[in-house]
């Protein structure tokens, strides 16, 4: 007996895929996993910049932040 685990991401070929195993009599085991995928960085940078206030240039934002905690001691940096 041979196991194979796949993963299909849309519907439609999941439905697809298993109307051809049942008529090839393979057995099914069908298991759904809850974990989400990470969402895009461009998803995760719009999201942060629809939160601040009044600023499209996020790489600007990321520069003058880093700027401003570079006098802050902190762990791993060697002050």
């Amino acid at each position: 007996m041979t196991r194979i685990v796949l993963e299909v991401p849309q519907d439609k070929d999941l439905e697809l895929l298993l109307a051809l195993l049942e008529r090839l009599n393979i057995r099914v085991i069908q298991r759904t996993s809850e974990k989400k995928k990470p969402a895009p960085a461009k998803d995760d940078q719009a999201f942060i910049l629809k939160g601040l206030p009044a600023r499209e240039d996020f790489e600007g934002f990321v520069r003058d932040f880093e700027e401003s905690r570079k006098d802050r001691p902190l762990p791993g940096r060697g002050n």
